[in-house]
């Protein structure tokens, strides 16, 4: 049973790992409590045998926090997968780390990822299971799938999402990511959050049409919360509109290299 929209109501205790959804699909978040406003998140998803780490983070700044809430749930070393959804250091420089824990463990995360992965420190020659760019890869467990999901150039050009058909979390990466002080783990008040989100996205996020096109692909998905590697939990009652306003957000290219006076004008009457 997905409980974020629970979480929202009250105060968390973040010195232990938060079940955002129990039963025999659970999910946790695992991530860490740090002072900077680039905080990360990670996410453990347990099913039966299947122990899945979610963006574990990064050696210095997370590992001794994600590791000791991932032990309080299953022994580290029972992990079986590792989702790497972009080759960013903050997002999974500690997988050197977990793969000396966790030896058998399988890193799922898309064909130019994993080319670079083996540079933070460890052998290419660990299990792995390649996402498709066609969006057909999937990981099922007792009670339920993972679905992989490519987002292409948001940011990274093969950068890829995560939902999870038993509770209805998207695990989104980057996308709805946020860099906030004030930081909660759910999000309570959407105004407020909403003008955190703006500047990460501007910034770290190729296009509109870019976002467009991911925005397209998930919308035949049930989602009831967005779970992002920065900033805050977004519950199923803003889910919506978060994916509306990130719909109609100019960022990355758009400002930079703005649509000339001709485009615009084709663009309106095509």
């Amino acid at each position: 049973m997905n409980r974020i929209n629970e979480l929202a109501k009250g105060p968390v205790d973040l010195a232990q790992p938060v079940c955002l959804a129990e039963g025999d699909h659970a999910v946790y978040w695992v991530g860490s409590e740090e002072p900077s406003p680039f905080r990360c998140n990670a996410y453990l998803v347990v099913d039966a045998d299947h122990r899945v780490l979610i963006d574990p983070g990064s050696t210095q700044h997370h590992f001794p926090q994600v590791r000791h809430r991932v032990e309080q749930v299953v022994p580290p070393s029972s992990i079986t997968h590792i989702v790497v959804h972009h080759q960013d250091p903050d997002l999974c420089d500690s997988l050197p780390a977990w793969i000396e824990i966790a030896p058998d463990l399988t890193i799922v995360t898309t064909p130019r990822t994993r080319v670079l992965l083996p540079y933070y420190g460890f052998s290419p020659d660990v299990n792995w299971l390649d996402v498709s760019p066609e969006d057909s890869t999937t990981l099922d467990m007792a009670h339920g799938s993972l679905v992989f999901i490519t987002s292409p150039f948001l940011h990274f050009p093969e950068a890829l999402t995560t939902f999870d058909e038993a509770t209805g979390i998207l695990f989104s990466s980057d996308i709805g990511a946020a860099i906030e002080q004030d930081w909660k783990l759910v999000v309570d008040d959407w105004e407020c959050h909403w003008q955190t989100m703006i500047p990460f996205h501007i910034f770290y996020m190729a296009s509109s049409r870019a976002l467009k096109g991911y925005l397209r692909k998930i919308e035949p998905f049930p989602i009831t919360a967005l779970c992002p590697q920065h900033g805050s939990i977004i519950p199923e009652i803003h889910v919506a509109r978060a994916l509306q306003a990130l719909a109609e957000l100019p960022c990355g290219l758009d400002l930079l290299y703005p649509a000339s006076n001709i485009e615009n004008v084709l663009a309106e009457i095509l």
